[in-house]
Order: C-alpha cells, then structure tokens, then sequence
C-alpha cells in the first residue's frame, strides 16, 4: 500500500507543478504598473525545478517497478521513497522560489521572502544597504536591507537591482563597490 501512495507522489506532485506553472506563469519576471514594480523569480528558473520534479518522479516510478518485478534486487518501497522525498522536497523549494517577490512603491517596498511574513521597508528608515553573497554556491551579489541593526530583507541577485536601487533612491547607505 505504501508502495502506491509514494508512485502517487511522484506522479501527482511534478503534474500540479507543471499545471501550475503553465497556467500562472506569464515569463515575466518584472512587472511595471503607474504605482509600483514588482519584481519575482525568472519563469527559465522555477521551471527548472519543475522539470527536475518531473524527471525524478518519472525516474523513480521507473526504477520501483523494475525493482517490483524482480529485474534488480532492492527493495520497491525503499527505491521509490528516495524519488518521493527528492519530489516533495524539489516542491518546497519551488513554492517558497514562486513566493518570492519585492514590490517598490515611491516610499517604500514589501518583500516576500521564502518563508516567512511580508516585510515592509519604509526607505528612509534603510540605515545600510549591503552587497553580500548569499551562499558560496552563487556567483551573483545579493544585497543585504539594514534597518535599526538588523538585516530586514535580502534582495536577491536574480533580480534586476539596479532598477530596484534606482527606485529605493538612497545612495547615502549603499555599500560603495561589490564585493
């Protein structure tokens, strides 16, 4: 029994997904309307995990029933709890990637960040605006909002930061050059 609900997973997860992100993607990761811009994560990299999803789920059914009929010598169940967990966890990763957003607004912007409540940064209260890299993985620069001592916010470097600083228009608290 357990062996059908994990082969559901990995059909049924990169299927919604691929649903999902056929019909709400619009390709734009920018949005310009008269009061505010939003910016949110390129279509060409939520897909990719979409695609990743698909692949391992279909790779996992794959293997378990060949496991299932005898052709390798491992265990079903095992075999396709592996692509199932990889499934749900390549899911989490896409949802909190699609959530992501900064909108700019004249006085202030709202991100969405992974996880977590909306934050609402007023520009004139940025007491420092940091280049950092999130991670030693990525090449790009992110930057780090400082608001009262503590980061508020990181505007990821997969977005276009260059409009978003022109828009939060406070040079007097950015970081003079890249790291």
């Amino acid at each position: 029994m357990m062996y059908y609900v994990l082969v559901a997973i990995c059909a049924i997860v990169p299927l919604l997904a691929i649903v999902v992100e056929w019909l709400t993607g619009s390709g734009i990761s920018e949005r310009h309307h008269s009061h505010h811009d939003t910016y949110l994560m390129p279509r060409s990299m939520t897909g990719v995990l979409v695609i990743s999803m698909a692949f391992m789920g279909v790779l996992g059914i794959l293997l378990g029933w060949l496991c299932r009929v005898g052709v390798f010598v491992a265990d079903d169940t095992a075999m396709i709890s592996f692509f199932a967990s990889f499934v749900v966890v390549m899911c989490v990763m896409w949802l909190a990637m699609r959530r992501y957003r900064v909108s700019t607004y004249d006085d202030h912007m709202d991100v969405v960040p992974y996880f977590g409540r909306v934050r609402t940064i007023r520009y004139a209260d940025i007491d420092q605006l940091l280049w950092s890299r999130p991670n030693f993985m990525m090449r790009g620069r992110s930057i780090s909002v400082i608001v009262d001592g503590d980061v508020k916010a990181v505007l990821n470097s997969t977005f276009d930061l260059d409009q978003i600083l022109i828009r939060i228009n406070r040079n007097d608290v950015l970081e003079n050059a890249p790291h």
